[in-house]
């Protein structure tokens, strides 16, 4: 938990969410990840944006991403309309670090940041 944020628990994601996750990821059109699929990719979680298998097994799943950001109105929230599937990899670095401002230029179709300031673009020295 960053500094002044609220935990998952209290910002709604709660047993509650969980089970209506589930609910709406096993829904028809909603096992893959909406971006990938987009790119031409049928990914269900398990791959990163450029096709390769994911490592990381607490990152082998669908998140399921509020498309505008409910800022704890309940409301949008719970409004399914307003939900889509998408892979740890498009949800974390496209989606959440664009609307936190950590993003200058967006990412790759890999899902790679293409800021050459990202982290992930600096060499060893």
């Amino acid at each position: 938990m960053s500094a002044g944020r609220p935990s998952s628990r209290e910002r709604g994601y709660t047993m509650k969410w969980e089970k209506a996750r589930a609910v709406f990821l096993a829904q028809p059109g909603n096992q893959i990840c909406r971006r990938c699929q987009a790119h031409g990719l049928l990914n269900a979680g398990n791959l990163r944006p450029n096709g390769s298998l994911q490592t990381n097994p607490k990152r082998m799943h669908l998140v399921v991403d509020h498309i505008v950001p409910h800022k704890q109105d309940q409301k949008l929230s719970w409004d399914h309309a307003n939900w889509q599937p998408l892979c740890p990899d498009h949800h974390d670095i496209t989606k959440q670090q664009k609307e936190h401002g950590k993003v200058r230029s967006g990412t790759g179709l890999d899902g790679r940041p293409l800021d050459p300031a990202h982290p992930w673009n600096q060499r060893p020295a």
